[in-house]
């Protein structure tokens, strides 16, 4: 998690919002009601460079009126597939560069950092936007952002749902797909992969059950993200594990229009 201060604010109200490369989506609530505004997603139309993405998510936060607020406080998911896992025990802060190097190509002027999460056993690092960072800055001065890996890996450690000794649990975000295995809450595997068409899903699925040795008929897999049962997906995964289920986020909101599918949403659900 990193963290941002050059404002303050006398609302009481939070702003969470969730980025990635094909859109975003956000929601406001009060800590002290609990009641939360409709959750809005955006997806791009097109595709957006990388170094114009600041600009569209800019654009939809500020025609939402959002941009004219002040807010307690501002958090910010991060999901891309510029992320690996570091043992906490292993970890060094100055070798950031050397964790990251061996599954992602940088470039010139990418900048590392890390979410250290207090009740896991890893550390996230990850290259994050910092073209949305800045406009994030700019637009409200004070916010935290992490990655959504580490959002989507802390709430499976706690979730009532994956509560057993051994978890294994799949992340969805547009053709990036994250793959975890937990057990007794520590981290034994973790890979992202990419896959462009149900295929892809379910051998990258399949390739995890393998590489642990896992017997996809006797382990349920957890899913969020962008998966639902009714799409080719899930149709290919539940032609080779037997138990599919989708876990929904854990909080007492009341929001004012709900959600069919909250595991969509999982890691901005869970940005509290």
């Amino acid at each position: 998690m990193q963290e941002h201060n050059n404002k303050t604010s006398n609302s009481n109200t939070i702003l969470s919002i969730h980025v990635h490369v094909n859109g975003l989506s956000f929601f406001t609530h009060d800590p002290k009601t609990k009641k939360a505004s409709p959750l809005v997603k955006k997806t791009f139309t097109s595709l957006t460079p990388i170094e114009k993405l600041h600009e569209e998510i800019f654009n939809v936060l500020k025609a939402q009126q959002l941009t004219e607020k002040s807010f307690r406080e501002v958090y910010c998911s991060v999901e891309n597939n510029l992320v690996t896992l570091v043992p906490k025990v292993l970890f060094e802060e100055n070798a950031l560069e050397e964790y990251v190097r061996k599954d992602i190509v940088l470039e010139k002027n990418d900048f590392i950092t890390y979410d250290i999460i207090p009740s896991v056993d890893w550390v996230t690092v990850y290259v994050p936007f910092v073209n949305i960072n800045n406009m994030l800055i700019d637009a409200f001065g004070s916010f935290k952002y992490y990655h959504a890996v580490s959002i989507w890996l802390k709430a499976l450690t706690s979730h009532s749902k994956a509560d057993g000794t051994l978890v294994w649990s799949m992340y969805k975000e547009n053709n990036h797909v994250h793959i975890a295995l937990l057990r007794d809450n520590k981290l034994q595997f973790y890979n992202c992969f990419e896959a462009a068409n149900p295929k892809d899903l379910a051998y990258y699925v399949l390739l995890s059950a393998k590489e642990n040795q896992l017997n996809p008929n006797e382990v349920p897999l957890f899913l969020v993200g962008d998966i639902v049962e009714a799409d080719n997906a899930y149709k290919a995964l539940h032609t080779f594990v037997r138990s599919l289920n989708f876990l929904t986020p854990e909080h007492s909101l009341e929001f004012q229009t709900q959600k069919l599918h909250t595991h969509q949403d999982f890691c901005v659900l869970n940005l509290l």
